[in-house]
């Protein structure tokens, strides 16, 4: 039988659309429920994708589109969560961090295979531009509207090319934040946006590791809005606003914000801790499902800012409250904390928290959108079990 490319899946990725085990994938074919290949050299059996999409689906309501999915049955490729690790496409995050430039680690997420050889035109990025007078964490949004206002190919959906340009847009709309200024170095460009200081090269490597560190995770909330909006073929700046959008919810994107007050100087932590465990049940900053037994991403980027000088009683208080948290709740520190700790160093306020997560997470929504062209269009819808 001929393999047509982008037709057939791995046995991997077929059983993750499922949302079953290996052995109940092989189960299915022994059953000839299911039909699989195997080609020379091949590790894997392949599935052919369209066939699993239908079981995936439950089904299909009148006139409703074809394949409707379950959201158990979404797969992706640009990052994943292994044995208390985080992963880019199969590098762990400290390979990843190591590369020494954040624009080698947004090659990595995005692909850089693909990436590489496809043409694209730097965004014309309008000139006299002045974003300063609205709130911070509201800049990244609207520059990146007026990106797709000045390109005539906003809404281009082809996938080489969205993951070409991922980059470009994100440094133009950088650009745009730190007033016209460039800077060749993608992190350092960040900072400038931030309203940082570009004179301590130490500023710039901490954030480029938290940069890093927040490129991409999995499907999460933010993620799937871009993704089901790249779903009804919008253009990418539109699917950057949607989970731009996500982002802004205080369980999300805008979490730090909430960890950076525990670290404020002066203020005692155990009355910060004690309130919060009244009127939430948990502390900000602290805790992750995915991570029972510690944020990979905290570790990274605590360890690269402890490098940094003048930050001796900045780890105090990130330690005193961690083992404070660890006695009450048995929390540990999750990358919020390590967000907020970063921003405290470079003395930048709270809600530059969710600015970070919007700039770095724009390099793994590009990447998800790029992916979700490569489905079928409109396959994104809910079902009422009543219905």
């Amino acid at each position: 039988m001929a393999m047509t490319s982008g037709t057939w899946i791995t046995t991997t990725e077929a059983a993750q659309r499922l949302g079953v085990k290996r052995a109940t994938l092989y189960a299915y074919v022994s059953r000839g429920l299911l039909r699989s290949e195997r080609r020379p050299g091949q590790q894997e059996s392949l599935f052919d994708r369209a066939q699993i999409d239908a079981m995936a689906s439950a089904t299909r309501p009148p006139g409703g589109p074809q394949p409707v999915l379950r959201f158990r049955s979404i797969a992706t490729s640009v990052s994943s969560q292994t044995e208390g690790d985080l992963l880019y496409r199969g590098h762990p995050l400290s390979e990843v961090v190591a590369l020494g430039s954040l624009e080698e680690a947004a090659a990595i997420v995005l692909g850089s295979t693909v990436v590489q050889g496809v043409p694209i035109t730097d965004p014309v990025v309008p000139a006299g531009v002045d974003l300063s007078s609205l709130p911070l964490e509201r800049r990244m949004p609207v520059a990146v509207q007026l990106l797709a206002a000045a390109d005539p190919f906003a809404s281009d959906t082809d996938p080489a090319r969205v993951r070409a340009a991922a980059v470009p847009t994100l440094r133009a709309a950088l650009t745009l934040l730190a007033g016209g200024q460039g800077q060749p170095d993608l992190a350092a460009l960040a900072l400038a946006a931030l309203g940082g200081s570009l004179s301590a090269r130490a500023d710039v490597a901490a954030l480029r590791v938290l940069l890093v560190a927040l490129l991409d995770h999995g499907l999460t909330a933010s993620t799937v809005a871009a993704r089901v909006t790249a779903s009804t073929r919008a253009g990418l700046h539109d699917c950057l606003c949607a989970a731009y959008a996500a982002m802004a919810g205080p369980l999300h994107g805008a979490a730090p914000v909430a960890a950076h007050a525990l670290l404020t100087d002066g203020v005692d932590p155990a009355v910060l801790v004690a309130r919060s465990l009244r009127e939430r049940g948990a502390v900000a900053g602290f805790g992750h499902f995915l991570y029972p037994g510690g944020d990979p991403r905290a570790d990274v980027v605590l360890e690269a800012l402890w490098r940094r000088r003048g930050t001796t009683r900045l780890r105090r208080r990130v330690e005193g409250l961690a083992a404070l948290v660890a006695e009450r709740t048995g929390a540990l520190p999750n990358i919020d904390l390590a967000s907020a700790a970063v921003l405290h160093a470079l003395g930048l306020p709270a809600e530059s928290g969710e600015v970070v997560f919007q700039v770095a997470r724009t390099v793994g929504v590009a990447a998800h959108v790029a992916e979700e062209y490569a489905e079928e269009p409109l396959r994104w819808r809910g079902r009422d079990p009543q219905g």
